[in-house]
């Protein structure tokens, strides 16, 4: 029984089989005689079509405008603008790369240590010169300040002064001083007489009395020896006090940090680009505060290729653009570097530009176009400039003909565009240039334009004749 069942499911398969294969066939048949119809059809259309354009070949033709009816239509010449090539003073531009600085950035530091109890400006506001930023807690220092004062006041008590003598002083009139002096004086005064006493015949005053007074006498000199030497260590003293006294003094004006201030440009505004401490942070010395930044003038700091090394001159102007777009500004070439970098063989030039109002951020990326001096090229009007797909072309008049020119432009001044390559001067180019006008076609024109920026139709000058 199995085996009858296993034959009947071959069976099966080969009918199976079978059937797909003529169901392919069908398909394919089908498939081969759509085709065909297909191929005859367009072979139908093909045919049709080359009899009507025989049949038009063959028909009567309009009748021919030129002499004699039998010849082709001469076409009319197109009347157009024309100005001359003509050798213009262009600036030379040398273009730089860089990135934008303060003309002066600084890093307010503490002087002291202490703890931040005020802030009074934050990023982006304008300080001026000398106006109070950030304050610490001066606690400690004006009891040290206070401290140092008593300590001054007691010494100069001491010496019999109020205030210490300004340049030299003689410490002979200090009541110290003068005391010694005056019992130096007595001693010696007692000892004459003594001396005096101890000459007579006989003695009237024994050797022992005489030798004590004139002890005594040497006694007092020494007293003021010392006397002054001690009224010169007490005015040192003193002094070095009251410098202990101006250092505490001078650290309770540390406390409040103040914006930077400098004698040659006392006019001069920073602002805030960055706050690095809060309210409670205790600082030390050194410790960074705030960074200033003076906006304006700003500066394009750029590092400039060494083939430009004889080029580039301070006191060359300068166009500068933001990195982007942007506004055009006008600046100076205000330093050069005298060395090159060995590594990247460029060496570092500043444009220094005016800057109001701000508009021009530190660390921005920039360009400077530097008029390094003037070239004399030929140039054509702008509006005789064709532009597709970024290539510029002119069509010059050859032979009373337009002829399809291909050029490579420069720089733009006054309405004329400077032409590096393709056009020489004398050549007569096409301005405004009809939509109609095609090369090769026979054109005509009249005087040569003068003016580039003048209105189509008006006389535009003398210059030159027409061909």
């Amino acid at each position: 029984m199995l085996h009858n069942g296993s034959h009947q499911v071959d069976r099966v398969r080969s009918v199976s089989h079978a059937g797909a294969g003529r169901s392919a066939r069908r398909a394919a048949l089908s498939t081969l005689r759509r085709d065909r119809r297909m191929v005859l059809f367009f072979r139908c259309a093909c045919a049709v079509a080359g009899a009507v354009l025989l049949n038009g070949c063959d028909g009567a033709s309009p009748p021919s405008k030129g002499e004699g009816g039998g010849g082709p239509a001469e076409q009319r010449p197109i009347a157009v603008e024309a100005a001359a090539v003509r050798l213009i003073d262009f600036p030379r531009i040398e273009r730089i790369t860089g990135t934008l600085f303060g003309d002066e950035q600084t890093t307010l530091a503490a002087k002291v240590a202490g703890r931040v109890t005020e802030i009074h400006r934050d990023l982006g506001d304008s300080v001026r010169p000398g106006e109070p930023l950030i304050v610490l807690d001066a606690t400690d220092y004006e009891l040290a300040a206070a401290e140092r004062a008593s300590a001054l006041h007691q010494a100069l008590a001491k010496l019999g002064l109020s205030a210490i003598p300004a340049g030299e002083f003689d410490v002979a009139s200090l009541p110290a001083v003068e005391r010694a002096r005056l019992q130096a004086e007595n001693a010696k005064n007692r000892f004459e007489r003594g001396r005096k006493l101890a000459e007579r015949t006989p003695p009237l005053i024994s050797e022992q009395a005489f030798a004590d007074l004139q002890t005594e006498w040497e006694v007092a000199k020494s007293n003021l020896d010392v006397a002054r030497l001690e009224a010169e260590a007490g005015i040192a003293e003193a002094r070095v006090l009251e410098a202990q006294l101006r250092i505490a003094e001078q650290r309770v004006k540390d406390a409040i940090h103040r914006a930077p201030t400098e004698a040659s440009d006392p006019a001069r505004v920073y602002a805030v680009a960055e706050r690095l401490v809060a309210v409670g942070d205790y600082v030390q010395p050194g410790d960074a505060l705030l960074r200033l930044v003076d906006l304006d003038p700003i500066k394009l700091r750029a590092d400039v290729p060494q083939v430009l090394a004889g080029v580039l001159a301070v006191g060359q102007a300068a166009t500068v653009r933001l990195d982007g777009g942007g506004e055009a500004v006008e600046g100076r070439v205000e330093r050069i570097s005298p060395v090159v970098d060995d590594a990247t063989r460029t060496f570092v030039a500043e444009v220094v530009v005016s800057n109001p109002g701000a508009k021009l951020k530190p660390g921005g990326f920039a360009t400077a176009d530097v008029r390094v001096g003037t070239s004399n090229a030929p140039a054509v009007p702008e509006s005789a400039v064709l532009s597709f797909a970024g290539v510029r072309r002119v069509l010059v008049i050859v032979n009373g003909a337009a002829e399809d020119r291909r050029v490579e432009l420069g720089d733009r001044r006054d309405g004329w565009v400077e032409v590096r390559q393709g056009l020489t001067e004398g050549e007569v180019v096409v301005v405004r240039p009809p939509e109609q006008l095609a090369p090769g076609m026979p054109v005509t024109h009249g005087a040569l334009m003068l003016e580039p920026n003048a209105p189509p139709g008006e006389p535009q000058g003398t210059e030159g004749t027409p061909p």
